[in-house]
């Protein structure tokens, strides 16, 4: 009895080692990134996002062109304190603009328009254009590599890094392209690295 509970341990220790190889997240840190399904939430502003907020209604003020510092906080006109931007989506930033002005007695009627003004990413390493691009909103990590005009042919396709924030993030692409339900989007300020193959 002991042999076979040891057998199918060892049956089942293969098994999840088999199935976790076709992940492609490559570390822990990657897999615990995207553990919660973030895919369809509305993009939260970030401290350093630039902004174009345009105010409707009102004569004395057209637009802004604020940056969101790196407390998280944008100055308005005619409002003393800082404005919590970080964490809100754009809508939900407009209504709070809104109120600011309407509850504070500042404007009767104003209508508020915010945006995000351009945002880049960089592709670096074994692509055939390396550089700086554009974000389009909802672009993915395949498409950035499509973008810089795909791999060069001392391309690892199984060791491609995202940097983000201070942090790295490892991706097997190979398995990313059979699946590209897996497929990650990339955010404004991120450093693609695709690794040259060792051989």
């Amino acid at each position: 009895m002991n042999k076979l509970q040891c057998s199918l341990f060892v049956m089942i220790c293969f098994f999840i080692v088999g199935c976790s190889s076709n992940s492609a997240y490559m570390d822990n840190q990657t897999r615990v990134a995207h553990t919660t399904d973030e895919k369809l939430d509305a993009y939260r502003l970030k401290p350093l996002d630039p902004l174009y907020v345009r105010f409707n209604g009102v004569l004395d003020q057209q637009y802004l062109e604020p940056v969101i510092d790196e407390n998280g906080e944008i100055n308005l006109l005619h409002i003393d304190e800082p404005v919590e931007a970080a964490g809100s989506t754009t809508s939900e930033l407009e209504d709070k603009i809104e109120r600011l002005y309407i509850d504070g007695g500042i404007y009767r009627n104003i209508s508020v328009n915010v945006t995000m003004t351009a945002k880049v990413y960089y592709v670096q390493g074994e692509v055939l254009q390396p550089g700086q691009f554009p974000l389009s909103s909802g672009t993915t990590l395949l498409q950035a590599i499509a973008g810089a005009r795909g791999y060069t042919s001392f391309a690892n396709r199984k060791k491609v890094t995202i940097s983000r924030q201070g942090k790295i993030y490892t991706y097997n692409l190979t398995v990313l392209e059979k699946d590209p339900a897996q497929d990650v989007k990339i955010e404004a300020g991120d450093v693609i690295k695709v690794w040259q193959s060792r051989f």
